[in-house]
């Protein structure tokens, strides 16, 4: 998605230009040592940047999460219960027991960025109906026919799993996403309010980099950031409405009528 120039987006400079402030690196006008030119300036920055990525992503916070659709999966050509046909970055693969009837494809395949899908939903190819959600179960996929829907799927080995199915399905995936990597002063960090964190993370790089006794600090500096952070995010998410699932019949406490 293009950046537009109003964007609330930070640069990469000015997280180059808070690193430096740090590291005591910014008494010359674009740095001493982490200047833009210097190979190893936004392999620091980027370490950093993509810290904030991992605390925010292992905290549940949307920063992130896109969707995409694989369009025309192919049908099975054989009803096997342990057939399975697998969507990872080699294709869509249709994997048998005996290895008789195997299909590998190129196309299509899981998005370049993809990190780890959530949720998925499936519908009819050349259809314009609403996608159903498919069921992700605990204990992976069950043993069962194949039907006219995929149904069920797993994450295991970097492949989306099913069964596979009877007719040609359109697959929508909602999935966690990695960022581009900040490779120009201009570059856009697509994460809102992380400009102290990113830094402090990639100070702690540098400083471990010349066994810097300050590194310590420098972490305890990037904790409290991505604590702040992660407040924002908690008080914007309790604002939310929500309404606890009552208790259903059968054995529950709540009182039936």
């Amino acid at each position: 998605m293009p950046i537009l120039a109003s964007t609330a987006y930070n640069t990469a400079g000015e997280v180059a230009r808070r690193l430096r402030t740090l590291v005591n690196d910014s008494e010359v006008e674009g740095g001493d040592i982490l200047t833009d030119d210097a190979p190893f300036t936004f392999e620091i920055i980027n370490g950093g940047f993509e810290r904030v990525q991992l605390e925010l992503a292992k905290a549940g916070v949307e920063v992130s999460i896109t969707e995409t659709w694989l369009i025309g999966l192919p049908t099975m050509p054989t009803v096997d219960p342990e057939a399975r046909m697998v969507i990872d970055d080699t294709g869509c693969n249709i994997i048998y027991p005996s290895g008789a009837g195997d299909v590998f494809s190129q196309t299509p395949q899981l998005p370049v960025d993809l990190v780890l899908p959530l949720d998925l939903f499936e519908r009819q190819t050349n259809t314009t109906i609403s996608a159903g959600k498919m069921a992700q179960p605990n204990g992976g996929l069950r043993s069962a026919n194949q039907q006219l829907l995929l149904l069920e799927w797993e994450w295991k080995s970097d492949g989306i799993r099913t069964r596979g199915a009877l007719q040609s399905q359109d697959l929508k995936i909602e999935y966690e996403k990695k960022l581009p990597q900040l490779v120009a002063p201009n570059d856009p960090v697509p994460i809102r309010g992380v400009v102290n964190a990113a830094a402090y993370f990639a100070a702690v790089i540098f400083a471990e980099s010349r066994g810097g006794a300050i590194a310590p600090k420098f972490e305890a500096h990037a904790a409290e950031e991505m604590f702040l952070r992660l407040q924002v995010s908690a008080r914007r998410r309790q604002r939310k409405p929500a309404r606890r699932r009552p208790y259903s019949g059968g054995g529950g406490r709540g009182l039936r009528r």
